[in-house]
């Protein structure tokens, strides 16, 4: 016979099953070992393609617009909020796929019901959202899919934004989904938080839920599923940031185990896994983005092993913080981490630059902490809740709110534009108490005794030495608002030592006075300046205390066309 027959009563000689065997393990291991890198090699190549498109500015939007009257076309959805970004310097809208109120679709989901029936009927607050929602997806397009288009039809890409842990419910009346009702026992265990949940600083927590339960963990990753395969978006950014707490933990201060770090990556590389395969599939890739705390320390506290994620090729884009610490986020300690793996960085903007800063100064606070950013290295802007008024807010207002908020767009993408522009530098403005484990502390307010020093520091981007010689400058003065009013003739303020002369107080309420303090431009250094405040002894009152309460730097430019003086 001249082949050998093998059937399963043949006796095979032991070499010879030795040698089949050994054959069928380094085959069947060569397939297991090579295949699956080629595959992500593939698709990191892919990607990397795709990050080298310009991406300037990110536009998160909460879905806020749905709760309009006439949000349910999609002319009326789109043209208060996104119609005025076509022709800006944004290039992506974020969007939020679970609404912004409220941990529910608002797209036409088909693995979980939308925000309203979600919630067992109609809700208390955005009442208008699941009756617009319905609207537009009887059209043919739900509002994802009514936002996807407007992007891509005005040049710009659609990322779905998934806030990992919405506790807006815990304040807002009827917010809480059944199935979170149904599931007290995936909350987070809030231990001996007050009665007054508002009395513990992190009281705004009492109903996240804990991402040691792998069904929490399923809900999350089911949306991200069927966001990636039934809609053409061009990325998908984790929100860690809304809101940040992620096991019980967190909520008695202490720090999370490697186990739950281990957690939280594990479910980023399943969705990196998922982004990846389904990128390959459509012939174009799925970015991923995660929006995390001011520091990696911080981060790694709460369960978010960011350098882990940045070392294992998990994401492309990495968002600093939420925008609560602008001017104080390190920002360049992240360039540093993610640059050298090919990860972009941008950081967040939150509404205001400062939070505090008065509505005609908010360009200038936009260009101040961008500037800052680009000097660390940063390759863009990411915007939240830009423009989102706290109230709903209706025609004339609203259009100017809107004009005010969005008057950067086409410029803060550019850093040459950026650095020609009037800016505003500041000292931080103190952090909600709920973000303060996962922001960087303020300096400020500071309170003074008589006979007290305190000094704060204030980065600056701009050669204001140069502009003034070169005639460029303007105008370059300190505003310092003090709780007392009539508190400035009392202080003492010294910038890198130069002692500092209130040239007008410009007001005062009840509260608060402001006075402005002109700087000479030869004493600003480019980078970090030391402003020192003293009290002066009161022989009459040593109780007697002053307390600054917003400190900034404003620097004008003249205008081109403008004559020297």
């Amino acid at each position: 016979m001249s082949e050998m027959v093998f059937s399963r009563w043949t006796v095979v000689p032991s070499r010879v099953l030795l040698l089949f065997v050994s054959l069928a393990v380094i085959l069947t291991a060569d397939r297991t070992f090579t295949a699956e890198p080629a595959t992500q090699q593939q698709a990191r190549v892919a990607r990397q393609k795709a990050l080298a498109k310009q991406r300037r500015i990110f536009f998160n939007d909460d879905t806020y617009e749905l709760s309009r009257d006439d949000a349910d076309t999609p002319e009326g959805y789109l043209k208060r909020r996104l119609k005025p970004l076509a022709g800006t310097q944004v290039d992506v809208i974020s969007w939020s796929v679970l609404g912004g109120w409220a941990d529910a679709p608002v797209y036409d989901s088909k693995v979980q019901p939308i925000y309203g029936d979600a919630h067992g009927g109609p809700s208390k607050y955005w009442t208008k959202v699941t009756k617009n929602v319905k609207a537009l997806t009887k059209t043919g397009r739900c509002p994802l899919q009514v936002t996807i288009d407007f992007a891509h039809d005005n040049g710009m890409e659609l990322f779905a934004s998934i806030r990992m842990n919405d506790c807006h419910d815990s304040f807002i009346p009827g917010g809480i989904t059944l199935w979170k009702k149904e599931h007290p026992e995936f909350w987070v265990d809030v231990g001996d938080v007050p009665a007054d949940k508002d009395a513990h600083p992190l009281g705004l927590y009492v109903t996240a839920q804990d991402f040691a339960h792998a069904e929490v963990r399923e809900r999350k990753f089911e949306i991200i599923e069927e966001v990636c395969q039934r809609y053409d978006i061009d990325g998908v950014d984790l929100n860690f940031m809304r809101h940040p707490v992620f096991f019980s933990r967190t909520m008695r201060g202490e720090s999370v185990t490697e186990q739950e770090l281990e957690i939280m990556t594990g479910l980023v590389r399943r969705i990196r896994k998922l982004t990846d395969q389904r990128g390959l599939e459509r012939g174009r890739p799925i970015l991923l983005a995660a929006i995390v705390p001011d520091r990696l320390e911080q981060a790694q506290h709460i369960g978010l092993d960011v350098t882990k994620w940045i070392d294992e090729d998990l994401i492309d884009i990495v968002i600093p913080g939420l925008g609560y610490s602008p001017f104080s986020t390190p920002v360049k300690d992240y360039v540093d981490l993610a640059h050298r793996r090919g990860v972009q960085v941008y950081p967040c903007i939150n509404r205001k630059a400062p939070q505090k800063v008065p509505d005609e100064l908010i360009s200038e606070g936009f260009r101040g902490v961008t500037a800052k950013w680009y000097a660390a290295g940063a390759d863009g802007i990411f915007f939240w809740n830009l423009g989102t008024p706290f109230e709903y807010q209706l025609g004339e207002n609203m259009q100017r709110i809107r004009e005010r908020y969005y008057a950067t767009l086409s410029e803060l993408g550019d850093p040459a534009t950026v650095s020609a522009g009037d800016k505003l530098y500041a000292v931080d403005d103190p952090v909600l108490s709920y973000y303060q484990h996962v922001a960087t502390a303020s300096a400020i307010p500071v309170s003074l005794k008589p006979g007290q020093s305190e000094q704060l520091a204030i980065v600056v981007s701009d050669d204001l030495s140069q502009a003034a010689a070169s005639g460029r400058l303007d105008d370059l003065k300190l505003l310092v608002w003090f709780k007392q009013p009539g508190s400035a003739p009392a202080v003492t303020l010294q910038f890198n030592e130069r002692e500092l002369a209130a040239t007008r107080q410009v007001g005062q309420d009840a509260a608060n006075s402001r006075s402005d303090y002109p700087v000479p431009p030869s004493v600003v250094k480019l980078g970090s300046n030391t402003l020192k405040v003293s009290l002066a002894k009161n022989p009459l009152s040593e109780d007697s205390a002053v307390e600054l309460v917003h400190v900034y730097l404003l620097v004008r430019y003249r205008q081109p066309g403008s004559s020297s003086p």
